[in-house]
């Protein structure tokens, strides 16, 4: 496990864009095909984030997965207590190198980092349609907070 670097991109991007395929394939109401799900000067953009880490895994010299992390603080708000956490933008693992506990050590040195750096919790947003990751999250302690519901 390690920081992200600005040449990971088009590993981070094509594992990114595997992800997206399945949201495609689930939910083409919201998510639209596209040849790039992530532009270079994006990426360094989030790189040179303060708030932002992205940490990659890498198996045999090749990044196998990565997470997003972005720290969030509330702060002097009328209605809501103070907190700091992280969120979970993205996390993922190459399909072809999925079942072979790499998902859980990234999910746990992801835990492990947040705390160190303070943050009382880690939170992320899971499609209802992804029951495996869902299972996944359960499994590594994670609980349901809120649900977002719609109607068409």
């Amino acid at each position: 496990m390690r920081h992200a670097k600005l040449e990971d991109y088009k590993y981070i991007s094509n594992i990114s864009k595997e992800l997206h395929i399945f949201h495609v394939k689930n939910r083409p109401d919201i998510y639209k095909e596209a040849s790039k799900t992530m532009c270079k000067s994006y990426f360094k953009e989030l790189l040179n984030d303060e708030d932002i880490e992205i940490i990659v895994i890498v198996k045999n010299k090749k990044i196998v997965g990565y997470t997003m992390i972005r720290y969030i603080e509330i702060k002097n708000m009328d209605l809501l207590n103070d907190k700091f956490f992280a969120y979970i933008d993205e996390i993922c693992i190459k399909e072809s190198s999925r079942r072979q506990g790499l998902g859980r050590m990234l999910f746990d040195y992801t835990y492990d980092l947040v705390k160190s750096n303070g943050a009382e919790a880690l939170e992320l947003g899971v499609w209802s349609f992804n029951e495996g990751a869902i299972g996944f999250y359960k499994a590594m302690g994670m609980v349901e907070k809120n649900i977002r519901m719609e109607k068409k």
